[in-house]
């Protein structure tokens, strides 16, 4: 199972997304995907905050689809998670890393759950000895 990172979601919403990124999310099943509620509330932030437009209103009905596709796949950043999220954030400082509070929530929720995230920002995450998975370079 994979949680994608908000910057894969945001990939997949762009009119033309990045050929790597749009051939490695086909490949997979879509039941293996998951979201994070912390990708979710960046991305309505994101949204929210575009000026009012044709751009804001697409990305609006876009998100509005993602959340209705994956309304059964949506992880919270829950008890264990925050357990995660202090262990994984001690390895990565230990590492000589910093561990962005977003990226390390959604790494958290991820692996609480013995999943693979997938994001274009591996640093922070081969720091924490997070498994993840790169779809730019896939």
């Amino acid at each position: 199972m994979i949680v994608l990172d908000t910057n894969v979601v945001s990939e997949a919403m762009k009119p033309t997304p990045h050929p790597a990124v749009r051939a490695w999310l086909n490949e997979q099943a879509a039941e293996t995907l998951y979201l994070s509620s912390v990708t979710l509330a960046e991305l309505l932030f994101g949204i929210r905050a575009l000026p009012s437009g044709k751009r804001k209103d697409v990305l609006a009905r876009t998100l509005d689809g993602l959340i209705e596709l994956f309304r059964d796949r949506v992880l919270p950043f829950d008890t264990d998670a925050a357990r995660h999220y202090a262990e994984l954030a001690v390895a990565a400082r230990a590492g000589g890393r910093g561990f962005p509070t977003p990226d390390g929530y959604i790494a958290a929720i991820a692996v609480s759950r013995h999943f693979i995230v997938a994001s274009r920002d591996t640093a922070p995450h081969e720091a924490a000895k997070v498994a993840i998975i790169n779809p730019w370079e896939q």
